[in-house]
């Protein structure tokens, strides 16, 4: 199975893959709860971010989606916890997610600072 980069640098910015609460050897989800899988994919975002020599105060936007817009309430209640100060631009969209139980997915744009181009 080829491993796909959590994210990619250019031109002095970090753009991440969707990241998902997911085992990625099993593609098992890996929380039944909307917190559970937020903490996950924030964890995720950070390990990111933080090989790009950047992290959550440098994004620049955000992409949610989410497998209900009940969840919706839930993100929005979340959201400042993840983002206290220097919130980024977002979006959310209510889609079919790719993985039975996955209830969110994130993607990020973000300043780079130390990692070189790599497109």
């Amino acid at each position: 199975m080829t491993a796909f980069p959590s994210a990619r640098t250019g031109s002095g910015l970090v753009f991440t893959s969707g990241l998902a609460a997911i085992d990625p050897e099993t593609l098992a989800v890996l929380s039944d709860t909307f917190e559970g899988q937020a903490k996950e994919i924030f964890r995720q975002l950070d390990q990111a971010l933080a090989a790009a020599g950047s992290d959550r105060t440098r994004v620049l936007r955000l992409d949610c989606y989410l497998a209900d817009r009940a969840w919706f309430p839930a993100w929005n209640a979340l959201f400042p916890t993840y983002f206290p100060t220097a919130a980024p631009a977002r979006i959310t969209t209510v889609t079919t997610l790719p993985i039975d139980g996955l209830l969110i997915e994130i993607q990020a744009i973000a300043i780079a600072t130390a990692q070189e181009d790599r497109s």
